[in-house]
């Protein structure tokens, strides 16, 4: 049992590090491309660049602290840029936001430059800039708390199934009756939290 534990979790650790290095391996192609070109397309590679996030992926912040350095610079790309920070940091986002507070100056920079490019025909400029900051604010992520009881819910249905199979059934393939009920409970109870999760998330 703990030598298929152990297989089954080298197997998970493999799988994980094939999708960092081909996450950061693709980061890094965008953001040479990036340094490579100008403009429109300058912004484009950075963006995809941000968005191949990883923990500790270089190229990705390197890519998100360019558009934030391109945005407070000013000039006609700025509002691009700082669109680009935005929409990468939200692609990214998990259980946890990364660079948090360059989110909410993407945000403020975003309704400022917005507000000020409209004509005085929606009210002044702090109206503008307030509705365009509420705009920006809205969060239709996913409840973290949820999100989490629903992948408990999935890791106890799985594992209670692959426990169906090593410890509820004997060599010449009989139920265990003690095992089987375990890990038909598990499976049970796993399914009920995972559709739990889901539906409140």
């Amino acid at each position: 049992m703990k030598r298929r534990v152990a297989r089954i979790l080298a197997l998970i650790a493999i799988a994980l590090a094939m999708v960092t290095v081909r996450v950061v391996w693709s980061s890094r192609g965008e953001w040479r491309a990036a340094c490579a070109s100008s403009g429109e397309e300058h912004l484009a590679h950075l963006g995809r660049a941000a968005r191949l996030y990883a923990p500790g992926n270089p190229y990705s912040r390197r890519a998100t602290e360019e558009l934030a350095t391109l945005g407070r610079a000013g000039g006609p790309d700025a509002l691009a840029a700082w669109r680009e920070v935005r929409s990468s940091i939200l692609a990214t986002r998990s259980i946890y936001t990364p660079h948090r507070a360059l989110l909410d100056e993407a945000n403020r920079e975003i309704a400022s430059r917005m507000a000020a490019s409209e004509t005085d025909a929606r009210g002044p400029y702090p109206v503008r800039r307030a509705w365009h900051a509420a705009r920006l604010a809205e969060d239709d992520a996913p409840s973290v708390g949820w999100s989490l009881l629903a992948l408990f819910g999935l890791a106890a249905w799985v594992g209670s199934a692959f426990g169906f199979f090593w410890r509820a059934i004997d060599d010449q393939d009989r139920l265990r009756r003690r095992p089987a009920i375990a890990c038909a409970a598990g499976i049970a109870v796993g399914l009920v939290l995972l559709f739990l999760g889901l539906a409140r998330a």
